[in-house]
């Protein structure tokens, strides 16, 4: 069971500009817990999803990497944005993404609170 992956996938569709975001944790082999956000966008477009850790003693960026949903990159072509964290220290922080064209203009906002436990598992807080 050590060396097997357990994915949980938690869907939330956001409305507007036909963005959506899907969360999942992934267990890896080291037993430390990573979270997976990711932001679809089309290929091409003059906007850029950028993240801001509140505190990041607590939570810490791993990488960023896309993935297309076409068979050949194509201009406007469905991509995938996908921005992995890992959990430092026990605690909850908020993790807030904004969708801003090249001027600078912040034209979508997301925040998510996230929550690291004691043995460094990281979860998203999900308020009802």
């Amino acid at each position: 069971m050590k060396n097997k992956r357990v994915i949980i996938l938690i869907c939330l569709f956001v409305l507007g500009l036909g963005l959506g975001l899907t969360a999942y944790l992934l267990s890896s082999d080291d037993s430390s817990k990573k979270l997976e956000l990711t932001y679809k966008t089309n290929g091409g477009v003059p906007f850029e999803w950028k993240y801001e850790i509140k505190d990041k003693d607590i939570v810490e960026f791993v990488k960023k990497y896309e993935i297309s949903k076409e068979k050949e990159l194509v201009e406007g072509g469905a991509v995938d944005i996908n921005y992995v964290f890992k959990g430092l220290k026990k605690g909850k922080t908020t993790i807030t993404f904004k969708y801003v064209s090249i001027e600078g203009e912040v034209v979508k906002e997301e925040k998510h609170t996230v929550k690291v436990d004691g043995n460094k598992n990281i979860s998203l807080v999900v308020i009802e």
